[in-house]
């Protein structure tokens, strides 16, 4: 566990150094976010380096990355260094987010624990993840995944800490076994050019900009189709 700790913090300390810091209205999660916000104002991001979904100023936010934590704090951030239990009391937050994080945790069962309680009752967690154990590639291994779910075991494992996905969408992340080793191969190169990688980040961050939603409600298996979920999910 803690050599995948060091290898994905290694991944993306280089990253955040030079990704700039997107403003929070620019996401198309932000609706959804900005509606539950008005419910209560303390939220909580974990493991988002320099791509904040939550206005960083008077927000918290919990990273590997002394880089990212760094910046956020220097946005007027409250930032804390954290990879096990979570520093807050309990029900602390009316929102917490993990975008693209829980793939990377060995110990996810303990984080979505963690979650549950520091959200307040009636709190929601937003969350994104890869889906389809079948199509982890060599691309999820070059990008620190740890494992791809099964979306109905994701959701139950969910369900058993008191959190109830009450809608969900997708977004394009998969490739095939030849492409994905192709990629993942690439950007294990690429490490070596860091000028080059940022300039994919940056790609990368401008197609999930210009994506838009569309809410489901119908069976969550679904979202294997396109390999990535995303999902609000009520603490109750």
């Amino acid at each position: 566990m803690e050599t995948a700790l060091a290898e994905n913090e290694a991944i993306y300390d280089r990253l955040w150094q030079g990704v700039p810091l997107v403003p929070h209205e620019r996401w198309p999660i932000w609706a959804d976010l900005k509606n539950e916000l008005h419910r209560g104002p303390r939220a909580l991001e974990l493991g988002c380096g320099t791509l904040p979904r939550l206005p960083v100023s008077g927000g918290y936010f919990a990273d590997l990355s002394r880089a990212a934590l760094k910046r956020l704090q220097d946005h007027g951030g409250h930032s804390v260094r954290a990879a096990g239990p979570l520093p807050f009391c309990d029900g602390a937050f009316q929102v917490v987010c993990a975008f693209e994080v829980l793939e990377h945790i060995p110990d996810d069962a303990a984080t979505i624990s963690e979650i549950a309680r520091v959200l307040r009752p009636g709190g929601a967690f937003f969350l994104s993840v890869p889906v389809d154990p079948q199509l982890f590639t060599g691309f999820d291994a070059a990008c620190g995944h740890v494992r791809r779910y099964d979306a109905e075991a994701l959701s139950a494992k969910l369900a058993q800490v008191g959190l109830h996905i009450e809608r969900w969408t997708t977004q394009p992340n998969h490739f095939s076994a030849l492409s994905g080793a192709l990629i993942g191969g690439l950007l294990r190169i690429l490490e070596w050019f860091p000028r080059l990688t940022l300039w994919l980040k940056r790609k990368s961050v401008e197609n999930q900009l210009a994506r838009s939603h569309v809410w489901r409600t119908t069976a969550i298996a679904d979202s294997h189709r396109d390999g990535g979920l995303i999902a609000i999910a009520r603490r109750r």
